[in-house]
């Protein structure tokens, strides 16, 4: 039952594979709150063409994701089918 469940959250898109927790204290964390001081400093205008430059790699980067999503999955359901219609 736990694959239905997974498929069916997968369907309704509530499966988000791009999206990560930041422990605390981790390498991930320190670099953030690094950033956050870094930019407290800036003024509107200043912040403006780094937020532009981050929202279109992030875009960038989900459509990589995406595309290596589909490619796993298409070669996860090749391998299934290998599987299950090999004869050994």
């Amino acid at each position: 039952m736990i694959l239905t469940i997974s498929i069916r959250e997968l369907f309704y898109g509530n499966i988000h594979p791009f999206e990560r927790d930041v422990p605390k204290d981790s390498e991930g964390d320190r670099l953030n709150q690094l950033i956050n001081r870094h930019t407290a400093t800036l003024n509107n205008q200043e912040i403006q063409t780094p937020e532009k430059l981050k929202g279109t790699l992030s875009e960038q980067s989900s459509l990589c994701e995406c595309e290596g999503f589909i490619n796993s999955f298409r070669l996860g359901v090749k391998l299934m089918a290998e599987t299950l219609c090999s004869e050994q």
